[in-house]
């Protein structure tokens, strides 16, 4: 049984960090532009602002959907804090919890899952701080090769798919669905217009794979 108060006081902070951090990230451009004397056009920012904002809200709100069973409410306010939620801080803490033998959801894992995240945190920045200091130079020529550009950019589907792969190989009957769906819809609609519209297809596709999961439940194929 989860113990309320150690969630509560975790939400509590969360909520506090998160609004810390909102400020802080909107008093750079405000504070550079006051610096500086630069006057702000609040409608032309307001309207190249509101597209991106629907855009990328349905995308923040189905990944905290789908995160948060896995790594947990601590581990995902500060995810999302720290940035880098699916390609680092989700797999650190998924592979920190089946390391230490814990289920996803319980309480341990989600301790587990809050050290694995700051630990993640604090190496991720020495290594872009030292990596920005000295090895920047020395690898730009490898990352700029047209050879080796279709690797870097495909880093992070390569990643998902290793970190996905344990869980399909645990619920086959229940992935069909959400793997399925997105292939057919490349296919049909085509990568371009899919690439625009992948925020309404990911709400479409985690609500049918809801609906189906529930249906198997029912009929007895899975169990909970």
């Amino acid at each position: 049984m989860k113990d309320n108060s150690f969630y509560n006081k975790i939400h509590r902070l969360g909520r506090i960090t998160v609004v810390c951090a909102l400020i802080s990230f909107m008093a750079v451009p405000f504070g550079l532009a006051a610096t500086n004397g630069i006057s702000m056009n609040i409608p032309e920012i307001l309207k190249n602002a509101i597209p991106l904002l629907l855009t990328f809200s349905i995308s923040g709100i189905c990944e905290n959907l789908s995160f948060m069973p896995i790594i947990g409410s601590g581990a995902l306010y500060m995810s999302c804090v720290t940035g880098n939620v699916s390609n680092m801080k989700v797999p650190a803490a998924v592979n920190a919890m089946e390391v230490a033998g814990y289920t996803a959801g319980s309480d341990r894992a989600d301790v587990v899952a809050i050290i694995a995240v700051a630990a993640s945190t604090f190496v991720t920045t020495a290594i872009v701080f030292l990596g920005m200091l000295f090895l920047a130079p020395l690898f730009e020529p490898i990352y700029n090769n047209a050879f080796l550009q279709p690797a870097f950019q495909n880093m992070v589907p390569a990643l998902m798919g290793a970190l996905l792969f344990p869980f399909i190989l645990k619920a086959p009957k229940q992935a069909i669905i959400p793997i399925a769906l997105p292939i057919i819809a490349i296919l049909v609609i085509g990568r371009k217009v899919f690439s625009s519209n992948q925020s309404y297809i990911m709400v479409g596709v985690i609500i049918l794979s809801v609906i189906y999961s529930l249906a198997l439940y029912k009929k007895g194929k899975i169990s909970a």
